[in-house]
């Protein structure tokens, strides 16, 4: 839950564009931890197959 520490900063006070800024740098930011969970998974896949 440490991960999410970030959403105890968002209030009412927030402005929208701020508020849409940080929501911006989330989704960046799980994109990227995305494409490198892809990328594991195929190196782990390419493991796993029987050497020929």
């Amino acid at each position: 839950m440490e991960l999410l520490s970030w959403m105890k900063k968002v209030d009412g006070s927030m402005e929208k564009t701020d508020l849409l800024e940080l929501i911006d740098e989330m989704h960046g930011l799980i994109n990227v931890l995305l494409l490198k969970n892809k990328k594991y998974e195929e190196i782990v896949e390419g493991l796993k197959e029987p050497a020929k």
